[in-house]
């Protein structure tokens, strides 16, 4: 089997800031997981469906997704090929890889003078840890592999059909260092064994993490 050329993923990250048990589970135990009841898969259409309402400003733009599915090495050539072109373009899904991290961009825009506009979609009012995680190592993978960042927005609801944009770039240039940090603790993680954590408010908090019963088991 190929190995992949990235070690986790955004999301991964996000779950590692949640619990450094999560980060492992979720990539080596992923069988182990507890499939999302039917409040949470309404909760993430929504969030499909707020996203792809976004997305509808930028009619012109190229779906990386729809070339190659489930496929995510195959989203950073192909995205790179894309951006190696002149002139300004508008892509969804855009694969970026730095410091074996994968992040997929909801909206990369390419501007006439090669400097970038990125917009990360969320369906919530608030901007929550897992969130603001989110958008951290988004950032910090996007500038070091782009270069030249304009702006780099989070964009929330003020209601289901209604979007606030803000430029968060001055804010999570603060945070590059510590994302950095993180990536390094992750990896050593990952290269070694499950973390003996015990269950706590992390099992909750932001989110209810998938391997609870996993973890209530072995307490047992």
């Amino acid at each position: 089997m190929k190995q992949k050329v990235y070690l986790f993923t955004k999301t991964a990250f996000v779950r590692g800031m949640q619990c450094r048990k999560l980060i492992y589970l979720d990539k080596y135990c992923s069988k182990l997981r507890t499939p999302p009841d039917a409040e949470t898969l309404a909760r993430f259409k929504k969030g499909r469906d707020f996203e792809t309402a976004f997305k509808d400003l930028f009619p012109n733009a190229v779906d990386v997704k729809q070339y190659h599915k489930i496929v995510s090495e195959k989203y950073i050539d192909f995205t790179q090929t894309l951006l190696d072109k002149e002139g300004k373009m508008e892509l969804f899904e855009a694969g970026i890889l730095y410091d074996k991290v994968l992040v997929l961009t909801d909206v990369l825009r390419k501007n006439e003078d090669s400097s970038y506009d990125i917009f990360e979609v969320k369906h919530s009012e608030k901007i929550n840890s897992a969130i603001a995680w989110d958008l951290a190592v988004q950032y910090y993978v996007c500038k070091h592999k782009l270069h030249r960042i304009n702006t780099f927005n989070v964009v929330t609801r003020v209601n289901e059909t209604e979007f606030l944009v803000v430029d968060k770039k001055e804010e999570l240039e603060e945070k590059l260092d510590i994302v950095s940090a993180h990536i390094k603790e992750f990896e050593e993680i990952l290269q070694g064994f499950e973390p003996d954590i015990p269950m706590g408010e992390q099992c909750e908090n932001p989110y209810p993490c998938d391997f609870r019963k996993y973890c209530m088991m072995k307490q047992v």
